[in-house]
């Protein structure tokens, strides 16, 4: 199962929304599908975290006051609940209260993602496939008709194509199911920009891939350091 574990970074750099997304969606879906307890948890925990989450600090400060007030619920009930969190390994005290000061929490995403993964299905088997491993190649239901190692475009000197062949390289379902669609517009002013064939597929790209593409990008050109995606509709 992917991971956020160790990459506090990613929760704030470049490409972090579709991880964040991610994580969201998989709470949204155990909290519509699963037990109700688990159902209620999930529910409230995603609450907390788009409320109130600091995604940089990986941590949230949050009274058992104005918890229960955003919960709808009374104090009891949400000391209660945040006791389950705790006991269910989602949530740990990372500084406990004092005088004048909330405790400071820290959600464990490992157990948050473990808890939701029988449920991901629900949302399609691209998500389920994600969020299995970054190097799953997307389900059959959303990836365009792949082409084999051979029919990738032949490489015509541009950074594109140099950045392509190593993409390929390190994955080749992913390369021939979506890079390979990709072309190269211009690579200037430290921006590299490709054209899709369409909204869908850029859309795809530049919602699963983007820092993928561009750490290639940058290694082969140290004076790229963004990417665009366009497609027909966009030119002109």
């Amino acid at each position: 199962m992917a991971s956020p574990s160790g990459k506090g970074a990613a929760f704030a750099g470049p490409g972090s929304a579709s991880l964040k997304y991610d994580i969201l969606t998989a709470l949204l879906v155990a909290a519509t599908c699963a037990d109700p307890e688990t159902a209620r948890l999930a529910l409230r925990l995603s609450l907390l975290i788009t409320a109130r989450y600091n995604w940089r600090q990986d941590s949230f400060m949050v009274g058992q006051k104005e918890i229960a007030r955003m919960w709808g619920v009374t104090e009891r009930t949400a000391k209660r609940d945040m006791a389950t969190m705790r006991s269910r390994g989602w949530i740990e005290v990372s500084v406990p209260a004092a005088r004048g000061r909330v405790a400071q929490y820290r959600i464990l995403f490992d157990e948050v993602l473990r808890a939701s993964e029988p449920y991901w299905a629900a949302v399609g088997p691209d998500f389920a496939a994600r969020m299995a491993g970054p190097q799953e190649p997307p389900a059959a239901n959303v990836v365009p008709l792949q082409r084999t190692s051979a029919e990738l475009p032949a490489g015509d000197g541009s950074l594109w194509s140099e950045a392509l062949a190593q993409l390929s390289h390190a994955d080749p379902a992913t390369a021939n199911a979506w890079f390979s669609r990709l072309t190269q517009v211009d690579a200037a002013d430290g921006r590299l920009t490709l054209m899709a064939p369409s909204r869908f597929v850029a859309s795809y790209v530049e919602t699963h891939y983007p820092m993928r593409i561009l750490a290639v990008a940058s290694a082969c050109d140290p004076s790229i350091r963004a990417l665009d995606l366009i497609w027909p509709d966009t030119a002109g």
